[in-house]
């Protein structure tokens, strides 16, 4: 799909945009590139430099991570309206874990070059954008820590016994 063909509607299925008015989405639409994504494509690996972020506007994708001894640890199962790559994007840093599509997807692509113009073009909209996206990151750190207590305690159900 061409950016050209995409409006502000098509933005509002993503979680982190949808509270953003319809004028402001036209402007978001500025800062992104669409990519096409064919089934079983790679988004990126882990271990790469991240320059960047996607927000799902169609499609499914999984995250992962391969563990030394090369088994691969499912970490999250992404669908329309979700983001991912926000935490190495903002830090600047290298990619904690592989993408890959599911089955074709649609993505909208944020470099890091595009935040900083959206920031110093739009820092109202880049306010907004990025008070989402924080909610959204509290949200996965949350469901994170809630699967990491309930490995635990599956880990040792009768650790209560001493």
């Amino acid at each position: 799909m061409n950016k050209s063909h995409l409006k502000a509607g098509h933005l509002k299925r993503i979680k982190s945009l949808a509270l953003l008015s319809g004028p402001q989405l036209e402007t978001f639409l500025d800062y992104v590139e669409v990519v096409e994504c064919p089934h079983s494509g790679n988004i990126f690996k882990e271990g790469q430099p991240a320059d960047s972020m996607y927000l799902i506007l169609d499609g499914e994708l999984r995250v992962y991570s391969k563990q030394r001894n090369g088994e691969v640890f499912f970490l999250r199962l992404l669908h329309s309206g979700d983001t991912f790559g926000e935490v190495a994007l903002l830090t600047e840093g290298m990619r904690s874990a592989s993408v890959e599509a599911v089955k074709q997807s649609l993505l909208l692509k944020i470099s890091a070059t595009s935040l900083k113009k959206l920031m110093a073009d739009e820092p109202a909209l880049a306010a907004q954008f990025f008070y989402h996206l924080c909610r959204a990151l509290g949200r996965q750190l949350s469901d994170v820590t809630t699967r990491l207590r309930a490995q635990r305690d599956f880990a040792t159900p009768f650790s209560f016994i001493q």
